[in-house]
């Protein structure tokens, strides 16, 4: 059979029937993008700010806490509601063995209280990991101690530590795929209703679409499991598999399995019909599509984002616009790859006219998106997030400069395929990127989060320390938190053949560069390690120094210059 991508000749560009066909497709696809930008810049004007992702907020006892007694209980408190991976929160004892007996979870969801019971004298691990609203695994870990500070402990009695990066590219993996297969399922459906031809095999297009979308829901159940109990798919058990099934992202997946079991009759009703596809039939098909790009947003970051309705119906928007948009120019390249395809001039038409629109959502809808989770310029180019953003949005540029050529293609069509051949393939590798870029961007933590989490862990990790070195011994001079106001101070000193110095008698002070010495009083902790309290009561660089004497006689004299900010 001859190659023919249509039948039928195409009229002159400057014929009045291209003029009054080309006008109502540029008016009706101006106004659908105007219509989109309107209601969009509303969400956008109505969007709040977002966390979309569980971060630790406080910890009680502190990050470094040294106590007088052993607490009965810890506490960690989070910015949104999280639930508990037991196997991977709990506290370990300075010999090693688990101190916790139980982990309980407040009724708003957003502290656990995890039950120790402690009787050793020394530093505590505390190890947690926790899933948040979006089906994300937060981990993270401090210590304490109990009179005195020793080696912190191993964490290898928190069966659960940290996500398995296999687990974690197993779940990129199979997210691509879906987002590909309903993509080609969306982009062949179009063309299937805009008349292409043969019906049959846009139509298979379609089902393979469908089909590979049911398949990545059943396997992202087991994978979301082993990621968010951290452990391998192997080492999977029956109660990870449930706490899945029993969330937003187990929903989400059964819901994706009984829409595409929803679209099989529908999709055989078009393919033994002999006449052109039924309004019904198509509408049915068109909404079983939107449903399907909905149960994405329905088990993310939208569920755990405010406002939920901003954020559900803004990524719902991009994501189904993006795929449409990727799988109707991979429908195109396999159509202009068979030799029997027909894209009459309607589907054409109804294509061209359609993509101005599907952009336009696309972009607003980014970036309705994008500020409900970006809110500086930081939290854009200083975050994993944030830099995804910024790649997606230079990759979607230069697709939409490659989709310009593609048009011409198309409109050109009957001069000869292989033009369009080559534009839709190189438009189709770079969409295939984004989508990559998508499935890690939605795994990401969202920008704000990021940042939340960095400015807590730097304010539970502000000492500073500075080291110096005598002829008799070296030390380590540490404030805690190194800010102007209370701080402890600790000295940690070693002899020359790096044991730790046993010191009989100490004196110190300590003095705003340029001030009268105040008194440092100290108490040994342990042989090596004396510590004291000091309120410095601006910021600049203080001067602590402090003379040490062993049995032996042996003593030296050491300042440490120590900026606090």
């Amino acid at each position: 059979m001859p190659y023919r991508l249509s039948t039928r000749r195409r009229p002159s560009a400057r014929s009045p029937r291209a003029r009054s066909g080309a006008a109502p497709g540029r008016r009706l696809a101006a106004r659908l993008a105007w219509s989109s930008l309107a209601a969009a810049l509303i969400g956008v004007l109505w969007a709040s700010a977002a966390s979309a992702h569980a971060a630790a907020t406080e910890t009680t006892p502190g990050s470094g806490a040294v106590l007088d007694a052993a607490p009965s209980e810890v506490v960690v408190e989070f910015n949104e509601p999280v639930t508990p991976v037991d196997a991977g929160t709990g506290v370990v004892a300075p010999d090693g063995d688990r101190a916790d007996t139980d982990v309980v979870r407040s009724d708003d969801g957003t502290q656990i209280t995890i039950a120790v019971d402690a009787d050793l004298e020394g530093t505590y691990l505390v190890g947690y990991r926790v899933v948040s609203d979006d089906g994300h695994p937060v981990s993270g870990t401090f210590t304490f101690s109990v009179i005195t500070e020793t080696e912190a402990p191993s964490a290898e009695a928190l069966t659960a530590a940290g996500t398995d990066p296999f687990v974690q590219a197993l779940l990129y993996g199979n997210r691509w795929f879906g987002y590909a297969a309903l993509a080609l399922a969306l982009g062949a459906g179009i063309l299937l209703a805009a008349g292409a031809r043969p019906r049959e095999a846009v139509a298979r297009l379609v089902a393979l679409g469908l089909a590979v979308v049911a398949m990545t829901a059943v396997l992202g159940l087991p994978l979301q499991a082993a990621y968010e109990t951290g452990t391998g798919v192997s080492d999977l058990d029956a109660a990870g598999l449930q706490s899945v099934m029993q969330s937003n992202i187990g929903l989400a997946a059964l819901l994706r399995l009984l829409l595409v079991l929803l679209a099989l009759p529908l999709m055989r009703a078009v393919v033994t019909s002999a006449d052109e596809p039924q309004r019904a039939v198509t509408a049915g098909l068109a909404g079983v599509g939107l449903a399907l790009g909905a149960t994405w947003p329905l088990a993310g970051h939208p569920m755990a984002s405010d406002p939920v309705v901003v954020a559900f119906i803004a990524d719902w928007v991009h994501l189904v616009t993006a795929l449409a948009w990727g799988g109707g120019v991979f429908a195109l390249l396999v159509l202009a790859l068979r030799k029997d395809t027909e894209i009459p001039d309607r589907a054409v038409e109804v294509w061209i006219a359609l993509v101005p629109w599907l952009l336009a959502n696309l972009i607003v809808a980014g970036i309705a998106s994008s500020l409900l989770h970006i809110d500086s310029v930081e939290a854009l180019t200083q975050t994993q997030y944030g830099r995804l953003v910024l790649l997606k949005s230079g990759i979607l540029i230069v697709v939409v400069a490659i989709g310009v050529f593609t048009r011409r293609a198309l409109v050109g069509r009957a001069e000869g395929p292989g033009r369009l051949r080559v534009m839709a393939g190189v438009e189709t590798v770079f969409l295939a990127v984004v989508l990559g870029a998508v499935a890690v961007l939605v795994q990401a933590v969202p920008a704000k989060t990021a940042l939340l989490e960095a400015e807590t862990s730097a304010a539970a990790s502000t000492e500073t320390a500075v080291l110096v070195t005598t002829d008799v011994y070296t030390a380590q001079v540490v404030l805690e938190p190194g800010r102007p106001g209370a701080n402890s101070v600790r000295i940690l000193a070693d002899d020359l053949e790096g044991a730790a110095f046993a010191a009989v008698e100490w004196e110190a002070t300590y003095a705003l560069e340029g001030e009268e010495p105040q008194e440092l009083r100290l108490i040994e902790l342990r042989t090596g390690i004396l510590a004291g309290e000091a309120n410095l009561g601006e910021a600049g660089r203080w001067i602590v120094e402090f003379t040490l004497t062993d049995a032996a006689g042996n003593t030296a004299t050491a300042t440490a210059e120590i900026d606090v900010s």
